[in-house]
């Protein structure tokens, strides 16, 4: 082996005799690296990915810096606008400022983040006659309006259910002193739960409290089209303004399309419309790990179905996330456990009790 120096005061070529090859030093590390002939120059891959590292460090830098200069002037913007529109409220003007030459100057002050005031929502008092009760007349009562229960989500729901708990005996006593003698109660409305294999398991706590008037169908693997078929044989026409909570649509986002199920569903509002009943629909649980697009079809099912019930004057119940809580959902992510069932079970008793009272 032969020692060759080249000419380039960086770089050295150690050349082999009798091959092709030779030992080249790159110009940046000086690291050796056998290439088939001597180049004009080498440079490592591991130097060329170093120097578009540093590239891009380059450009990432100099988009943060537009973006500090970018935020800076939408601060100043949004004290420019301060400004102004607190002059147009307190009613200053360019005049007003010209004829009083007295008048300090605004100091400028550096504004960090904008403040909004969190939003106060008043609440509606509603007010019941408790002694609506002794009146003789109680079966000719006016019907429940569908407003009432346009959209109740689990939050009121239960709200309602400790209010009701805590008040229901101190409100029997008064009834029951007022003269003297137990009141007459009104005639029970027959309440009717139709739905999926998701009410199986329900009926205790829904059917506890009056298990004389209140029912759970149940029909497992039902969809959308076949409670329609199903409804004409459950709700009898002698039945006066019955209540029905219809809880189904789970297994339509399995297989049917977005437009088929709303079809499905306005096919079902018109069937319940001839029924003379009070009605409440019950919003499509989630479900996990039965892909992205099941999921996403659940959420666009329930907000097109939240519009959809207060167009049809129907009410609505609105589960929510609630039931992506650990422990409530099952192994297979789509039924529920026995705590979850529960849970369920109590939302609609409390609904029903809701709508009741």
């Amino acid at each position: 082996m032969m020692e060759d120096r080249c000419s380039h005061p960086q770089r050295h070529v150690l050349k082999m005799e009798g091959e092709g090859t030779a030992a080249v030093a790159c110009d940046s590390c000086a690291m050796f690296a056998i290439l088939p002939k001597v180049a004009g120059s080498f440079t490592c891959s591991n130097c060329m990915l170093i120097a578009l590292l540093q590239d891009k460090v380059q450009q990432l830098e100099e988009r943060v810096a537009t973006l500090q200069r970018i935020r800076e002037l939408e601060l100043f913007l949004e004290a420019t606008e301060h400004t102004v529109s607190t002059k147009e409220e307190t009613g200053d003007s360019p005049e007003k400022e010209a004829s009083s030459p007295t008048q300090e100057p605004d100091i400028w002050r550096n504004v960090t983040q904008r403040s909004r005031r969190p939003r106060v929502r008043s609440d509606c008092l509603e007010i019941h006659n408790r002694f609506e009760v002794l009146s003789p007349s109680m079966e000719d009562e006016e019907q429940t309006p569908f407003e009432d229960l346009s959209l109740i989500t689990v939050d009121q729901v239960y709200e309602d259910e400790q209010q009701s708990q805590s008040s229901g005996n101190v409100q029997a006593t008064l009834e029951q002193t007022a003269h003297g003698r137990t009141p007459t109660r009104p005639k029970r409305k027959r309440v009717v739960v139709i739905g999926d294999s998701l009410l199986r398991g329900t009926e205790a706590v829904i059917c506890g409290p009056d298990k004389m008037s209140r029912e759970v169908c149940c029909l497992p693997g039902a969809k959308i089209q076949d409670v329609t078929e199903r409804l004409q044989g459950i709700i009898k026409p002698t039945d006066k303004y019955p209540f029905l909570l219809v809880h189904v649509g789970t297994n339509d986002t399995a297989s049917n399309s977005l437009q088929r199920i709303k079809r499905d569903y306005e096919a079902l509002g018109r069937k319940l419309k001839q029924l003379n009943a009070q009605i409440v629909i019950s919003s499509v649980l989630p479900v996990e790990r039965r892909g992205p697009g099941r999921e996403g079809k659940i959420v666009e099912v329930n907000n097109w179905l939240r519009k959809w019930c207060k167009q049809e004057r129907f009410g609505f119940l609105d589960h929510g996330l609630q039931f992506l809580k650990d422990g409530l959902l099952a192994s297979d992510g789509l039924h529920l456990t026995a705590v979850g069932r529960n849970v369920f079970a109590k939302n609609l008793r409390n609904l029903i009790r809701r709508a009741l009272n």
